[in-house]
């Protein structure tokens, strides 16, 4: 049985989770920004869940892997986890028209500014998006 939300927090990863150095797929690389665990945990008393949406053409452009977005992504989620503001799902898109790696090179309605994975949560999670806020670093 999944969870259900009338509302949903939809967050950006690089830029609004964390300060976007380009492409970050290591630790040591990613660095929180101020304030967004408080965020998260204002939400989540709000009652919205929370989720992940994020572009990631790294993967397509042969920078990483999906095991090392993976792997940072568990390590990102469980820090959230350790702040008391835990992260519902994460929704990723390694896709890109101009990949390296032909498997990933299509246009991808999950690709924002494409509504594909705000879709899948909305379905998922059985969410009314009318309620629900997106917040992102670009236009």
């Amino acid at each position: 049985m999944h969870t259900t939300y009338h509302r949903l927090l939809f967050l950006d990863r690089d830029g609004v989770i964390n300060v976007d150095h380009g492409y970050v797929s290591k630790r040591e690389e990613f660095e929180f920004v101020p304030g967004i665990f408080g965020l998260v945990c204002a939400a989540r008393e709000k009652g919205y869940g929370v989720v992940v949406v994020t572009n990631q053409s790294g993967i397509g452009r042969g920078y990483y892997t999906e095991d090392e977005f993976w792997g940072l992504t568990n390590w990102m989620t469980d820090q959230f986890h350790a702040n008391e503001a835990p992260i519902d799902q994460v929704f990723f898109c390694p896709y890109h028209p101009d990949a390296t790696i032909e498997k990933f090179r299509q246009t991808h309605p999950w690709r924002k500014p494409g509504p594909g994975m705000l879709l899948a949560a909305k379905e998922q999670f059985r969410t009314n998006m009318a309620a629900s806020v997106f917040i992102g670093d670009k236009e």
